[in-house]
């Protein structure tokens, strides 16, 4: 098979929520510059430019989004950006892809799906273990397991089970978000962090569909055939079940492998992340954007340029994030209950911040 037959499918249509109040609906995580000077789906995408050319790497979003994608991404051609009528979880949004890169490019067309809302350091290494888990994708499904570099319970694990050269093992188990005790022997047992990163041939996405989801499945096979693929998907793909790919596929499925990664990887799932991807001043505090700290320490203050001016003195160990129509204020460690806000903004009807 050639190179030719390889693609990437980057997945950008979440919403980020516990990183609000910057992280809206209309500009999620993944249209943020937390981690340099680009959003983290361009960097997503210009890191794709190693695996294959712009002409095959795929955006999936959301029809609300969309427009800001390719506002985002102005050298992708407009006919890459995938769109979802709805929102269906990532089984359907990765099977859509898929059959999009099957119409292009056939059954044997192998693909990389990678969330578009991670930062990783090390680019080099990151290419090379995508390199390798798309050779092994010629006979399997792939996925990177990220080493472990603490026990953390807000991840999914892999159990890494037989060697399979160069460089894999089978996935003997796939594993839910742990407790603390349970998180330490995962790592003390080499342990995988689950990134959701999965490679493979089109043809093969669409047997497992049809094995295991079979409503995806008949849905798939429809899009891979028909003449008017945007009537159909309009027509078809909201009724699709919402269920992830690794609950609804590949928790089932057999042969399974997973090559380790180690390339600074973070998901920059929460506030409290910002400090691995962000420099700290000599008192331990992060600040993106105007702020003002006097004798404090190890605060994390995000100011947007439109909003009101950030403060802080005598205080420890806060988080501080301003908008123009927001601000959030929290100790680091709760970074997970700003859900919970938001829930309770759209509960008292506030769907403006939303």
């Amino acid at each position: 098979m050639s190179d030719n037959a390889e693609f990437v499918l980057v997945m950008a249509g979440g919403g980020g929520t516990r990183l609000w109040p910057v992280s809206r609906r209309t500009r999620p995580k993944q249209l943020l510059t937390l981690g340099g000077e680009q959003t983290l789906l361009a960097a997503t995408v210009a890191r794709a430019a190693a695996l294959c050319s712009i002409e095959h790497t795929l955006v999936v979003t959301a029809r609300d989004q969309a427009d800001a994608v390719r506002e985002a991404l102005p050298n992708l051609p407009a006919e890459n950006v995938v769109i979802e009528p709805a929102a269906r979880n990532t089984a359907a949004a990765v099977g859509l892809g898929a059959a999009v890169v099957h119409r292009r490019a056939g059954g044997d067309a192998r693909f990389a799906m990678l969330p578009s809302d991670a930062f990783i350091g090390d680019i080099p290494r990151f290419v090379t273990t995508a390199k390798l888990a798309l050779q092994h994708a010629r006979q399997a499904i792939v996925t990177i397991g990220i080493t472990p570099d603490r026990p953390e319970t807000g991840y999914g694990y892999l159990e890494p089970g037989v060697a399979i050269p160069p460089g894999a093992n089978a996935v003997a188990a796939f594993v839910e978000k742990p407790d603390a005790k349970t998180a330490e022997r995962y790592v003390a047992a080499g342990y995988l962090w689950n990134a959701g990163m999965f490679f493979m041939s089109t043809d093969r996405l669409l047997d497992e569909a049809d094995a295991h989801m079979p409503e995806l499945g008949t849905a798939l096979r429809r899009y891979v055939a028909t003449s008017d693929l945007e009537a159909d998907v309009n027509a078809t793909y909201p009724a699709l079940p919402s269920v992830s790919l690794d609950y609804g596929i590949m928790e089932k499925t057999k042969g399974i492998r997973v090559i380790p990664g180690n390339f600074g990887w973070n998901d920059v799932g929460s506030w409290d992340a910002l400090p691995i991807i962000r420099p700290a001043d000599s008192d331990g505090n992060v600040r993106l954007g105007e702020a003002i700290l006097s004798n404090s320490h190890g605060n994390i203050v995000v100011s947007e340029p439109d909003a009101p001016l950030i403060a802080l003195t005598g205080v420890d160990d806060l988080v501080v994030v301003a908008t123009r129509d927001a601000i959030l204020v929290m100790r680091k460690g709760h970074a997970q209950n700003v859900r919970d806000v938001v829930d309770a903004a759209r509960k008292c009807g506030r769907t403006d911040l939303l």
